[in-house]
């Protein structure tokens, strides 16, 4: 039997795991054999394969990473795939149990069942917006709070998300993009251009493509998000190459609609499959604000890359060349001139943030 080495899994047969992941696996089984179960920069992934009592064998996948950031990544991953599982158990893994090691108690464990997956680099359109119509069907309007958010911080890879409930969309999303971009600031440092449009589109974008969803008699009913719906987090099982099996989520109860920016063109070839979707949800009134709806809730994959990968210059430019793009259609559409009252008094002048604008356009011009 192989020696438990603290804060590393052994790989192989017969081997002796720690007694915290023994825990969580079923009561009176007997490890058969452990392999890696696939390549993360944030966490260390494991395959396990047991025998139970009754002679049967089930596979479990664990995956581990250390410290409080650790132990919250961990719980986050159990309450967001517990939360998609209650909705769609068909295309998500079920999950077992989080947890600590006993022998090294700063090492923290996920622990789900183990489903073969093929890594076809890019799943099926038709059966991707199958899978996230049907969740967002199933769950649209059942949030516990009746509110956006959710009732942990959940993590996009090691980013934490500020999922604290909110009654308005355009300030959840507003609270959330405001925590992305404090991340990114302290992962690379402060950036004169970044508070510039983090500025700007906190108070223009943001309202202008956001507000008209709560306005005029218009709602948003909070649908459960997976919020991570790239092909890496989902892909075709081997049993059913039809059946797409979705993983590594990061939920929160959000607009539907926020769920979908990853079919943006030129993002991750995704586009076909954003259209079946919107032949079966339908689109969000007002439908002219669709296009640039899509590219707000894009940017917050493009700041969370940059808090993720600091050492990468490229990152924080493409952060902000796209909230510029997003700060001159608001500005030069005249569609300010058509905003919706704020919801509560708490607001600041537009006319401000459009001098600011103008004004270092100005000064790029004569640069």
């Amino acid at each position: 039997m192989a020696p438990y080495i603290a804060g590393v899994d052994p790989v192989g047969d017969d081997v002796e795991l720690d007694e915290g992941v023994m825990e969580a696996l079923p009561a009176g089984c007997r490890v058969l054999n452990t392999a890696k179960g696939g390549e993360s920069l944030w966490v260390e992934t494991l395959r396990i394969a047991v025998e139970l009592p009754d002679g049967t064998e089930q596979v479990f996948f664990k995956k581990g990473a250390p410290g409080p950031v650790g132990f919250n990544m961990m719980k986050g991953s159990f309450e967001s795939e517990k939360a998609l599982y209650s909705f769609i158990p068909e295309y998500v893994p079920e999950p077992v149990a989080y947890g600590s090691y006993r022998l090294r108690p700063d090492m923290h464990f996920y622990m789900a069942e183990y489903i073969e997956m093929k890594d076809d680099g890019h799943p099926d359109p038709r059966a991707w917006a199958e899978v996230f119509s049907t969740l967002h069907k199933r769950s649209m309007g059942k949030s516990p709070e009746g509110k956006f958010g959710f009732h942990m911080n959940t993590h996009l890879a090691n980013i934490p998300q500020d999922n604290t409930w909110n009654s308005s969309w355009e300030k959840f999303w507003a609270q959330i993009f405001r925590s992305l971009c404090e991340k990114e600031e302290a992962a690379r440092g402060p950036d004169d251009d970044l508070t510039r449009v983090k500025k700007a589109s906190l108070e223009i974008v943001v309202p202008r493509y956001l507000r008209p969803l709560e306005s005029d008699g218009r709602v948003v009913h909070p649908t459960l998000l997976h919020n991570n719906g790239w092909p890496g987090n989902i892909k075709p099982r081997t049993d059913s190459s039809q059946t797409l099996c979705l993983f590594d989520s990061c939920v929160v109860w959000g607009h539907s609609e926020a769920d979908i920016r990853v079919t943006r063109p030129n993002t991750w070839n995704l586009e076909a499959a954003g259209e079946m979707y919107r032949d079966t949800m339908g689109v969000s009134e007002p439908r002219a604000d669709f296009d640039a709806r899509i590219e707000v809730y894009a940017t917050l994959g493009l700041v969370l890359r940059s808090a993720m990968y600091p050492q990468e210059p490229a990152r924080r430019l493409l952060f902000i060349e796209q909230m510029e793009k997003l700060i001159d259609l608001t500005m030069t559409s005249g569609a300010m001139r058509r905003l919706p009252a704020p919801l509560t008094a708490q607001s600041v002048s537009a006319q401000n943030i459009q001098d600011d604008v103008e004004e270092a356009s100005k000064t790029t011009v004569s640069s």
